[in-house]
């Protein structure tokens, strides 16, 4: 944290600074003298708040990267901690990357931070993880934002039921105080590795039967489970009280491959923008509108076949990337409310 002050104290200093949330338009719309004035100091107006999702996409902190995403009509950014953005940030930095999301016209919907192994084995290792995060929660703070999307843990060796337990007491003991007390949430996205045991509906159970709170949930990813075979429209059911953010990307089956290799062989399957996949996006929507989600439906382009290898530490994206945000924008824009471009 920077040496400007207590963090403790930042909830104050963005309602008098006007930095806070509301200010970026996420409690309310702002009033058409406020847009007026705005809009002649050479900024554009942040989309106003609506009860739908927010489509945003997931990329790193940088002023060219938040431009982009306005344009390409992009309600938000989910931001990854990097460099640039992260806890050790001033209070004077934290407030320029909120005026520079500000003039572009994008709100920042939440952040993420896959760094820490919550469950870590090693005693030493899970505090040094779990203080972090800590960090991090502090850090979605004073950005003014309510989620941090992470992973759930890992023991290797351990059964599911044991690895529910150590991750639903580093939440309920380390995490869930300082959630209430900043009046944010975190949630896992079912990411199928080895720092992420609750990648299925069964370890996704064992979790929450042991965190009555709210406050940790999911960070939804349908593509994930549909190369598991797991029916994501089925998951999004059964866990539509713990949906707490969205990851919009797909996952094609190459059938010719998979007859070949079987599911435990390799290239039978692969990530694509939201469309061009096997998701059931209508029916996936549907449940979201349904449940009245209005979080962030965020992008995770992990799609190579609409991206430059080796190009994600520039300042702004390869045209290449910039043209598989579009049409995941495009596509999903048929069936959500949002900006117009």
């Amino acid at each position: 944290m920077g040496s400007e002050g207590s963090f403790w104290n930042r909830r104050d200093f963005l309602k008098v600074g006007g930095t806070s949330a509301a200010a970026l338009g996420i409690a309310g719309a702002k009033t058409a003298t406020a847009q007026t004035a705005q809009e002649h100091a050479g900024q554009t107006a942040v989309p106003a708040d609506t009860p739908y999702p927010k489509l945003s996409i997931i990329t790193p902190y940088s002023p060219d990267k938040l431009a982009f995403a306005a344009q390409a009509g992009y309600e938000g950014v989910v931001v990854t901690l990097g460099p640039d953005f992260n806890p050790d940030l001033s209070d004077s930095a934290i407030d320029h990357i909120l005026t520079v999301a500000r003039n572009a016209g994008i709100r920042i919907v939440s952040i993420e931070y896959f760094g820490p192994n919550h469950t870590d084995p090693d005693a030493g290792k899970r505090a040094t993880a779990n203080a972090e995060f800590v960090r991090a929660l502090e850090f979605c703070h004073r950005l003014g934002c309510k989620f941090v999307g992470t992973f759930s843990g890992g023991m290797p060796g351990a059964s599911m039921e044991d690895q529910a337990k150590a991750f639903a007491d580093v939440f309920n003991e380390k995490y869930l105080p300082v959630c209430e007390k900043l009046d944010v949430a975190m949630g896992w996205e079912n990411y199928p590795n080895g720092a992420n045991f609750a990648s299925t509906p069964a370890a996704m159970l064992a979790v929450f039967n042991l965190v009555p709170s709210k406050r940790l949930g999911l960070e939804f990813d349908p593509s994930h489970f549909v190369r598991q075979y797991i029916d994501p429209i089925s998951g999004a059911w059964q866990f539509k009280d713990r949906i707490l953010a969205v990851h919009a990307k797909d996952t094609e089956i190459i059938q010719p491959v998979l007859q070949q290799v079987g599911i435990s062989g390799h290239g039978w399957w692969r990530y694509r923008i939201p469309g061009q996949g096997i998701v059931n996006w209508p029916e996936f929507l549907t449940v979201l509108l349904q449940i009245q989600f209005n979080g962030g439906i965020a992008v995770e382009h992990e799609d190579q076949f609409w991206d430059v290898p080796q190009s994600g530490n520039l300042p702004d994206f390869p045209q290449q990337r910039k043209d598989g945000f579009i049409l995941a924008r495009r596509f999903l824009g048929q069936y959500l409310p949002g900006r117009l471009v």
